[in-house]
């Protein structure tokens, strides 16, 4: 069984890899450190964990799909963003329950 995350990504004709990048983009307003999203990439290939941002985008593009709204990467990215100003926030990780 695939996971929202690998359906999504199908969907979009993106890799995995990309999605978690665009997911990040969209739940924190800005592109990733490269180090720390092919971390968390690293964890959802081995083990299968994702990050709860990265399961929700996943799941709101499936949902729009499903909806059969016309769906891009445009539709949940940020568009002229401001160029941040300080130190970078942590990356969060939170491991998303099953849904059953």
């Amino acid at each position: 069984m695939q996971t929202p995350i690998t359906r999504a990504a199908t969907l979009l004709k993106i890799s995995e890899y990309k999605l978690f990048s665009e997911a990040y983009l969209n739940w924190f307003g800005d592109r990733p450190n490269e180090t720390d999203i092919t971390l968390l990439f690293a964890q959802f290939m081995m083990f299968g964990e994702v990050p709860q941002w990265a399961d929700q985008f996943a799941r709101n593009v499936l949902a729009d799909i499903e909806a059969n709204r016309e769906v891009s990467l445009n539709s949940f990215s940020v568009v002229n963003l401001s160029p941040r100003i300080g130190r970078k926030a942590a990356i969060s990780f939170t491991l998303a329950q099953p849904r059953k």
